[in-house]
């Protein structure tokens, strides 16, 4: 998606408003400048350093090395460290602040999350990361923006930081990320309340795909839902549209998050490869690590299952074992093997977030995030809607941090009016029904004589 600009003129005080979707394996930053009497305008940020500008240089690695509990590195700066000593690199450290109730299924109770650095907190890997990125967030508005430097100076105390977050996460994870901010030196602690701010992955994502033209299927009263498919975690939120001229959104119930994301295709194949080379040379952990970062990259983006075997490639000419599959440093797999471990996660999101989809009567699902680029997966999931009679939107520009441009997008321009909550406090209160206002709810109303 090219920039978005806002239709209407801003009329507010003069401001900077950054976005940072901090995601377990890739991490993105936008912005926008509001200045009285012009259309605001949302940016990415591009460039990050130590990494080439691959595709639309939109992401840099979620990776934080330290050296003896010090912070050394991060994003593709900390790439080498992580190859070399891993224990020293904070990597899926989002898995460290996900709560409790994510932890619904076996496959994520038997989940082995990496640990962090030794002497190393998850409050203080998310300080440095956020840090690294609002420092490389000032140096791409200084060299985009006419009289960047001295604009980002003179509002540097009032930018309001928005923090796009899992469904799931409540206030617990809000506190430890607006303790972090603070500790960045983002915010302070007088303004934090004020200047931090929360949205979640799949309300960012919904602005961010309906941000342009949108054909003739969203009408009012349509139903969809927004399916992101994230590194760790699948998020679904179902939306009716109450108008579409402005566009106006509320939510149709409760939103669905499932830890169940592209990473835990990566463990399955490791865990995988571990039996099969199970007391052989080839068990060493670094050498399975280099079979797993050769499937990453060169055989997750593009696997579609079409193939009979697959090749990971390790090592040099020299490493044979043909009982195993191994032949001139490449390791074959089957179809079968890889499509037995893809399945076993899209099986879990269909299980887990198919059931708000089929309550509210969707007619369309659009699908977002990382774990969604995967042929596979797409597959997976067109089917498995297929059979709902639930039609698949395709969005433009897939490749981006949806999340972050859309979290701008949204401060532009809000499409969502209305919520479902999750959990309500207080004293229980029984209203009586009306068709009207809980037309969504009838299933919960209950008779009294």
């Amino acid at each position: 998606m090219s920039n978005y600009y806002g239709h209407n003129k801003y009329d507010g005080p003069e401001c900077i408003v950054v976005a940072m979707d901090i995601g377990t394996t890739q991490s993105g930053v936008a912005f926008t400048y509001f200045y009285p009497g012009c259309h605001p305008q949302a940016q990415v940020v591009a460039d990050w350093p130590g990494q080439a500008r691959c595709n639309d240089g939109s992401k840099t690695p979620s990776i934080v090395s330290y050296r003896n509990g010090k912070f050394k590195a991060c994003g593709g700066g900390a790439t080498q460290d992580f190859e070399d000593n891993p224990k020293n690199v904070a990597y899926w450290f989002k898995l460290h602040l996900h709560p409790r109730t994510m932890l619904k299924t076996s496959e994520s109770r038997e989940f082995e999350i990496p640990p962090l650095p030794a002497g190393v907190t998850i409050e203080r890997v998310y300080t440095d990361i956020m840090r690294y990125l609002m420092d490389n967030t000032r140096i791409f508005f200084e060299t985009t923006t006419p009289n960047g430097a001295e604009i980002w100076e003179r509002l540097r105390d009032t930018i309001v930081v928005v923090l796009a977050t899992p469904n799931e996460w409540g206030i617990r994870e809000q506190a430890t990320l607006r303790k972090a901010a603070i500790c960045a030196s983002l915010v302070t602690e007088e303004n934090a309340g004020q200047l931090v701010q929360f949205v979640t992955e799949a309300e960012a994502s919904v602005h961010y795909a309906l941000a342009n033209p949108r054909g003739e299927w969203l009408k009012k009263n349509t139903v969809f839902a927004v399916i992101d498919c994230g590194g760790s975690t699948v998020d679904t939120t179902v939306y009716r549209c109450v108008s579409t001229d402005p566009l106006s959104l509320k939510e149709a119930c409760p939103s669905e998050c499932v830890q169940a994301g592209g990473i835990f295709v990566d463990r399955g194949v490791e865990m995988m490869l571990k039996r099969r080379l199970h007391r052989s040379v080839f068990a060493d952990p670094e050498i399975i690590r280099g079979m797993v970062n050769s499937f990453e990259n060169d055989i997750k983006p593009q696997f579609d299952g079409t193939m009979d075997e697959y090749s990971l490639k390790f090592g040099s000419v020299r490493d044979n074992e043909p009982s195993i599959g191994i032949n001139k440093g490449k390791i074959t797999v089957s179809a079968k093997e890889l499509t037995d471990v893809f399945d076993a996660v899209t099986r879990q999101i269909i299980t887990s977030c198919f059931g708000s989809l089929e309550k509210q009567k969707a007619k369309y699902v659009i699908l977002v995030g990382g774990f969604a680029e995967s042929p596979y997966v797409r597959r997976a999931l067109w089917k498995a809607l297929e059979r709902l009679d639930i039609q698949v939107v395709r969005i433009a520009d897939h490749l981006k941090k949806a999340a972050a441009e859309g979290a701008i997008i949204g401060r532009i321009k809000q499409f969502v009016v209305a919520r479902a909550v999750k959990e309500t406090y207080g004293g229980c209160v029984r209203q009586n029904y009306d068709k009207k206002l809980h037309r969504d709810r009838k299933h919960a109303a209950k008779l009294y004589a």
